[in-house]
């Protein structure tokens, strides 16, 4: 038995040594995992805040504008019986309104912005995978809402217009949007107020700030002029109907 002892003494230190090494190094592994676990929670909750307040400004302001909308048809329906001019009003206020569903293609100033997969990568079989360095559908709905709270009056997104009831979501591999599969690099274009909208994109802790701090390729660039489709299939009512031809 001493014999045993004085042969393994030599090597017990260097093994005890090399164990506490490896288990420091899977520590930090570990705890290295959780903090981007973390951070991409943080990323997917700060979305979703960000888009329950624009949802909530959204409302107020087109409960504001319906409110308004609907003064000026009573108006123009009386004046539409004793002066002709008023056809005309009804005629203009009806091609805004089709601007507005998206059924006509626009153009004006505004932004372009692009974004594209991590060029980062790491091992499929390493804790959080690819989705870290993946721009997923929380992102592209973050970016749109904050281009519409910053005043875009009209919103493509890879050339799928984006209107009241568009949906951008995951669906298995691939995004879709208005039911249209897309895939990266994302492009957004926006028209609107150039300045503002940049600016407001730009904004210090904005959503700019998070997608590149998720290591995520983000490319924003002015534009003077920008065409931007009408949607590509219109919105048909199935329920919905209108609550003022319905007789009392």
């Amino acid at each position: 038995m001493r014999a045993f002892w004085e042969v393994t003494r030599g090597w017990t230190l260097p093994v005890a040594g090399i164990c506490l090494v490896l288990g420091g190094l899977l520590g930090v592994q570990v705890h290295t995992q959780q903090l981007r676990g973390a951070a991409e929670a943080g990323r997917r909750s700060s979305a979703l805040v960000g888009m329950l307040t624009s949802s909530q400004n959204q409302l107020e302001a087109q409960a504001k504008e319906i409110a308004q909308l609907r003064a000026q048809v009573a108006k123009f329906e009386k004046e539409a019986v004793s002066d002709r001019s008023g056809g005309q009003r009804v005629y203009q206020e009806l091609q805004d309104s089709r601007l507005t569903l998206g059924l006509l293609p626009v153009r004006g100033p505004g932004v372009e912005v692009e974004l594209g997969d991590s060029t980062m990568r790491k091992p499929d079989n390493e804790i959080g995978g690819l989705d870290w360095f993946l721009v997923h559908d929380y992102d592209l709905l973050e970016t749109a809402n904050e281009l519409w709270a910053a005043g875009a009056e009209a919103v493509s997104l890879n050339g799928q217009r984006l209107v009241a009831g568009s949906a951008i979501r995951c669906s298995g591999p691939v995004i879709q949007v208005n039911s249209t599969p897309i895939a990266s690099p994302f492009v957004f274009r926006a028209v609107g107020n150039k300045e503002t909208l940049a600016s407001a994109l730009n904004l210090p802790g904005g959503v700019v700030d998070r997608l590149r701090s998720a290591t995520l390729r983000v490319r924003l660039t002015k534009k003077d002029d920008l065409v931007l489709p009408a949607i590509a299939v219109a919105p048909r009512f199935h329920f919905a109907r209108s609550a003022a031809e319905e007789t009392p």
